[in-house]
């Protein structure tokens, strides 16, 4: 072997050495890799599990990894209730619908017993009483032994309240049978029963039961002829005691319908007792603090149904405040009352701001200033500003269902606004011009462009109410009736300084055919999709007004061929823009590439009525020769058919070109069948060389296209 062979194997086996060496050190480092990841595991568990001190030793804590990778923290689940079908519900009211119709049918099977006499009054009440103990009993011995749906053991227990409830108040007031006094034990003794019932069982509908059952007892105390303080006293009592079953189990709904009936209940016992109104405005108050109280206490600012809440909570204040108002009326000084409750809605206010729930506080403040405004109504003002405050509380209550996007609360605040517009539309007049009268006729109007111009505002997204009522056009009939309702306060002032004696309202013709103009030049986002149709049946139909009655128009002559002219540059205009492709055929390209042809054939058809109108107009105010107003209404028919001809040509629109033809048929009747008759030598020239040349220029015209 020669020495350069064996420096070559010797070269290769230092290279196969370092090979192996490399080989190792790779498979070194991913086993140590898996060791570390196994520490750290094992690191992770030994940290989870404590362990005896003397097991730690100084060397086997961990160095820190020079790259700690993040750790990913699970969030805990949250455990969802399964909510219930529509199935489900159903099922479970089935069972208290069915014991409301076998404790009505028993009740009446008991009358009709009696009514043939096999039973005696006597006899029947106790049966109705064993009734109410047996449907207790059964209730309870299926939940002790755990027999039968929850949904039955509630409605037996429910039962049971309303069968001793109905027995006892038909025993003392119908029958006479049992002691006022005593009925009175007996019907508190229930009453406990059914809120002890409703607390044990947690069940909103039983609670709900019990709460407008229970409020029957005040007019059986105003039978028995109580104090009207003890009435309120129980009221109150009542009310307060329902609260902690409401409050416990968070049942909204229970509250809602406990504080309408208690408020229901003083205002009609307040109405039935001359004396004590005091007491009775103070006892709503009470009640109103209660309410409120709980509410707060309830109030979920995360929940969905957080506007529902705060509508429920604005209608039964604005309730409480219209029922308040009746319950003053006769107390010397009654603002104080309502000024105390200023200062509930004032600390409700501050309560929310501190809270900060945004939607409660709004709503708070409204109910304030509204209350406020009220006492204002009540206190010896003069009357007429009763007429500006009245709108205006109505206004505000708009305003804050809308700002609180509350369905419930829009509904009703819109109704009694519409009614308070249409109140003081009927009532008010212009003038004198600088009265309270007048403004508060013209008020009305600026309320309905700011509800307009606040339900128009841009929002991310649309409730299902708030879709709908996009979909049945509500926001664009707004701007329908606030411009109704301007051009009728127009017609007003109209009628009271520009009419004449045919009380034909020009300036309110003027101001539409404005109007008209305004709404095609302005986009359909904020006008609404609406307005500009109805604005255009008005318009057509007053046109045709002006037009039809020529010789009928009496009193200003000149605001008389004002109008006109007015309405007669306004169809040309538009007629013309419509043609050259201007601002408002831009505006509507869509729908002009269809409708070109007939709207501009109206358009020529009016502008020729228009004309012909000013020419008869002129001739009845004596203005303009009556021979030359019919030679210039011939004129004007055969200029119109010309016109139409020429620009059905150079437009392509067959409507407009049948339509010229229409109308020269109807020149050329007039010009032979009336004209030559009616006209003298002279005119007759004038008109026949005219025309002439009109329909050599309009041949040479069609012969050219």
């Amino acid at each position: 072997m020669s020495l350069e062979m064996e420096q070559r194997i010797a070269k290769l086996e230092h290279e196969m050495m370092d090979l192996r060496q490399e080989l190792e050190d790779l498979k070194r480092q991913q086993s140590v890799g898996k060791a570390s990841t196994l520490n750290v595991e094992k690191s992770i568990i030994e940290q989870s599990t404590p362990k005896p001190a003397q097991n730690l030793k100084p060397n086997s804590i961990p160095k820190p990894d020079p790259n700690p990778k993040p750790k990913t923290m699970q969030a805990p689940e949250k455990k969802v209730q399964p909510q219930r079908t529509l199935e489900e519900r159903i099922m479970w009211a089935l069972p208290k619908v069915f014991m409301v119709i076998l404790v009505m049918g028993v009740l009446w099977g008991l009358k009709l017993v009696s009514d043939y006499g096999y039973l005696s009054n006597e006899v029947k009440i106790i049966l109705a009483y064993a009734l109410s103990l047996a449907l207790a009993a059964i209730a309870y011995v299926l939940e002790h032994r755990k027999v039968g749906s929850p949904a039955i053991t509630i409605s037996l227990y429910g039962g049971a309240f309303i069968v001793g409830i109905l027995t006892t108040a038909a025993s003392a007031i119908l029958y006479e049978i049992i002691g006022l006094t005593s009925a009175l034990i007996i019907a508190v003794v229930y009453i406990g029963y059914g809120i002890a019932i409703s607390y044990l069982k947690k069940n909103e509908v039983l609670t709900v039961f019990v709460a407008f059952t229970s409020l029957f007892l005040p007019y059986l105390l105003e039978y028995m002829d109580f104090s009207p303080v003890i009435i309120l006293i129980y009221v109150i009592v009542l009310f307060t005691m329902l609260q902690f079953v409401i409050y416990q189990h968070k049942q909204r709904l229970a509250l809602y319908i406990a504080t309408f009936f208690s408020v229901l209940a003083i205002s009609i016992e307040a109405f039935m007792n001359n004396d004590n109104q005091a007491v009775f405005a103070i006892g709503l108050l009470i009640v109103l603090s209660i309410f409120y109280t709980s509410w707060c206490r309830l109030y979920d600012v995360e929940s969905s149904w957080k506007y529902i809440h705060v509508g429920f909570k604005f209608s039964l204040g604005a309730f409480s405040l219209l029922l308040m108002n009746f319950i003053i009326r006769p107390i010397e000084h009654g603002e104080a009352l309502l000024l105390v409750l200023v200062g509930l809605f004032a600390v409700l206010a501050g309560y929310g701001y501190k809270q900060k729930w945004q939607e409660a506080f709004d709503s708070a403040v409204t109910l304030a200033f509204i209350t406020l405004f009220n006492t204002l109504l009540v206190m010896n003002l003069p009357g007429t500003v009763d007429h500006l405050l009245i709108p205006f509380i109505t206004f505000a209550g708009v305003m804050m269902s809308l700002r609180l996007r509350a369905n419930i609360m829009k509904v009703i605040s819109s109704f009694l606004f519409m009614i308070a517009l249409a109140v003081s539309f009927l009532i008010h007049e212009p003038s004198p011009f600088f009265s309270i009268g007048h403004a508060s006729l013209m008020m009305p109007g600026i309320y309905l462009l700011i509800i307009y111009i606040y339900a128009r505002r841009p929002k991310e997204t649309l409730t299902v109410f708030e879709q709908f009522m996009k979909d049945m056009y509500v926001i664009d009939m707004l701007a329908v009736i606030t411009t109704g309702y301007f051009l009728a306060y127009i017609g007003k002032i109209d009628v009271t300084y520009f009419a004449g004696v045919s009380n034909i309202t020009h300036l309110t013709c003027i101001v539409l055919a404005l109007l008209f103009v305004g709404s095609l030049l302005v986009p359909i986002k904020y006008k609404g999709r609406a307005l500009t149709p109805a604005l255009s049946v008005f318009f057509l139909l007053f046109t045709l007004m002006l037009t039809a009655m020529p010789y009928n128009m009496h009193g200003i002559e000149w605001l008389n061929i004002v109008t006109k002219i007015v309405y007669l540059a306004v169809i040309v205009a538009i007629t013309v823009d419509l043609l050259m492709k201007g601002r408002i055929y831009q505006i509507y390209q869509g729908q002009m590439e269809k409708l070109l042809d007939p709207i501009v054939t109206t358009g020529v058809v009016l502008t020729m009525l228009v004309v012909r109108s000013i020419l008869f107009q002129l001739s009845y105010n004596s203005i303009l020769d009556w021979k030359l107003s019919i030679a210039l209404s011939t004129i004007t028919l055969f200029l119109t058919a010309s016109v139409s001809l020429w620009l059905s040509s150079a437009r392509h629109l067959r409507v407009l070109r049948i339509t010229g033809f229409i109308i020269l048929v109807f020149a050329f009747i007039k010009l032979i069948f009336f004209d030559l008759s009616a006209l003298d030598l002279l005119i007759r020239a004038i008109l026949f060389i005219t025309v002439g040349g009109i329909g050599l220029l309009l041949s040479g015209r069609l012969l050219k296209k």
